[in-house]
């Protein structure tokens, strides 16, 4: 490649210091957020490859080094509304303590303050390396009870099709040999991710055409969709030719290993038959003719307007933090306890318990009504105490029970109430649960996080609580059973939600 001239060492000093600058205001505000972001990137399979992400952003970058001009280097002031947007939405992650705000919030920013401070121009010329960066959130794991009801719904299709008799309740299917969850690991959600980042860069570094682009990232999501079907009803196939001999235990997860590398494999062939043949059109013969002197002044302008954005934001996100860091007041809460039985016999013990988190209290007891004894749960997180409603608590054991079906039922002053039938292999149950945050009672797990957060932000947050109720099925019909349990929940919503005292 010929250059006209290049910058003064002093220039490329000068320009090293104000990007180091940006990179250390990022870090120190966003630290929290990408801290915890590190950490999932470590512990969780799943994302590990985020570890690779920003360096190899970095990298792309680096590679088009001799295409971008400095001299076109002009911040752009108009993306200010979107940093501050963005600076709020890391506010109401820290508020709610939702991680994944703040990773998004926190990633978001890196590849708008780059842009923000080399210009429209230069950013165009890199803007695939700068939206890599998100994949650096490690967001996917959402996407885990549609995968697998998709995994479920199209093996169940491939095994009539084969004319296996099957079963399907739920995640369960049934075959004469033995039975099959279609667990979380089941739900080819690492495929899945992998798939779409692996397609979007062999798309970037190999596919010079944007529609040949678009159609191989879409190829890239719904080919491991289907080939974790495909890979799950030859699990299933194997245990009914083999009767349940192989497919079973750790065989299954070492046939998904050897699957996915022939997912890999079979993904960056198709991108082969769709990519244009011969050598990409390359700007190696490109002639800078325009100056490659850096305004210095602009550089350090938009350094000093972001210190004093983020300055007013921190200062923001520190007095939030102290607020969530206050003690909890122990007399917060308050459970009446007439209306609960004081023992609960032997020979009524659960088979149902939730999984929450570092609660600040519980209660777990039995509800005597018309001589029914439906199971109930209370869990209190007083202000400073932890975090109610985050995936990690859970109404009942993934292990021991699988969701069946759910429905609502409408009350007309308070919402939707959310109605659930989970099952195992031994019984059936109905579950219902609500929030009470801060004394308003709350159905949506959404709307209860945000007006949990709203508080928060507010200065006004004393606490949240959930209550759950559960009781087992008796008929084949279940069209009693509901009944039953939803006048139960019904008549025991307000008394039992009374059970929290917020001063």
């Amino acid at each position: 490649m010929e250059i006209a001239g290049k910058p003064h060492i002093f220039q490329i000093r000068k320009f090293i210091l104000a990007s180091t600058a940006l990179l250390g205001l990022w870090l120190l505000v966003f630290w929290q957020g990408i801290s915890t972001a590190i950490v999932i990137w470590i512990g969780n399979d799943i994302f590990n490859h985020c570890l690779l992400v920003i360096p190899g952003s970095l990298y792309l970058i680096y590679c088009q080094r001799f295409n971008l001009n400095p001299s076109l280097l002009k911040p752009n002031y108009w993306l200010l509304p979107f940093v501050i947007g963005t600076l709020i939405v890391y506010a109401v992650g820290i508020a709610g303590d939702v991680q994944l705000f703040m990773h998004v919030a926190a990633f978001v920013m890196f590849p708008l303050l780059i842009w923000m401070f080399i210009g429209n121009k230069l950013a165009y010329q890199i803007i695939f390396p700068l939206s890599f960066i998100l994949f650096s959130i490690p967001f996917g794991e959402e996407f885990v009870p549609l995968l697998q009801e998709i995994t479920a719904d199209w093996s169940v299709a491939l095994l009539h099709l084969t004319g296996i008799p099957i079963f399907r309740s739920g995640l369960y299917i049934e075959i004469p040999q033995g039975r099959f969850l279609v667990a979380e690991a089941c739900s080819g959600i690492s495929f899945f991710i992998a798939s779409v980042v692996i397609g979007s860069l062999y798309a970037y570094l190999n596919i010079k055409s944007w529609q040949r682009k678009l159609v191989f990232v879409c190829i890239s999501i719904a080919f491991p969709i289907l080939a974790n079907a495909i890979r799950v009803y030859g699990i299933i196939l194997t245990g009914y030719l083999t009767d349940m001999e192989h497919a079973v235990g750790a065989d299954h997860l070492i046939y998904g290993w050897i699957f996915f590398s022939l997912v890999i494999i079979c993904l960056l062939a198709i991108g082969e038959l769709i990519r244009e043949k011969g050598k990409l059109h390359t700007d190696e013969n490109t002639v800078l003719e325009s100056s490659q002197i850096i305004n210095s002044r602009s550089m350090y302008k938009a350094v000093i307007v972001t210190f004093l954005t983020f300055s007013v934001f921190y200062i923001w996100f520190y007095t939030i933090q102290s607020q969530l860091k206050l003690s909890p007041d122990p007399n917060l809460l308050s459970i009446d306890h007439s209306l609960l039985s004081t023992k609960n016999p032997p020979e009524l013990k659960t088979d149902w318990s939730p999984n929450f988190k570092q609660p600040f209290s519980t209660y777990q007891g039995t509800l005597i009504i018309n001589n029914e004894r439906p199971d109930v749960f209370i869990a209190w997180y007083p202000s400073g105490s932890g975090e109610l409603i985050t995936s990690l608590n859970r109404l009942y054991h993934e292990k021991s029970w699988t969701l069946e079906k759910q429905h609502g039922v409408t009350l007309a002053d308070k919402g939707k109430l959310t109605i659930s039938t989970i099952i195992n292999p031994q019984s059936r149950r109905l579950l219902a649960y609500w929030y009470v945050i801060d004394g308003k009672i709350v159905f949506d797990k959404r709307i209860a996080k945000l007006f949990e957060t709203w508080n928060v932000l507010l200065g006004k947050h004393k606490g949240s609580g959930l209550i759950a109720i559960s009781m087992p099925t008796k008929n084949e019909n279940l069209t009693e059973d509901n009944a039953l349990f939803q006048n139960t929940v019904l008549e025991n919503l307000s008394p039992l939600s009374k059970s929290f005292i917020f001063n």
